[in-house]
């Protein structure tokens, strides 16, 4: 292409700026992971449930139907949550060694 090296290095920031520009309207195009929900509304069935919705660990709002994992097919990990936190409240206590009488 007969340029020189800044010229090549410019081009090349274009060609870098362009795809990564393409990319990024590529994925916000793309559907989400989650179903956009309005606040208030069970993720679940879009029931309408105001102050009284169940928020989960996972971070999703439920109505009292759906508010259960089973449900609604929770995507959070209980067990290692409830090791970690059995872990952290429950230390290793070791004791000294004693010497040989």
């Amino acid at each position: 292409m007969d340029l020189c090296s800044k010229c090549y290095r410019d081009l090349r920031l274009k060609e870098e700026q362009a795809s990564s520009a393409k990319i990024a309207v590529e994925k916000s195009l793309s559907s989400p992971s989650h179903p956009a929900v309005a606040p208030g509304r069970c993720t679940q069935c879009r029931k309408k449930v105001g102050l009284t919705g169940f928020r989960c660990r996972c971070g999703l709002t439920f109505c009292g139907t759906h508010r259960y994992p089973e449900q609604h097919g929770c995507s959070f990990d209980f067990k290692t949550a409830g090791r970690e936190a059995i872990a952290r409240a429950n230390p290793v206590v070791k004791a000294a060694k004693l010497g040989k009488i």
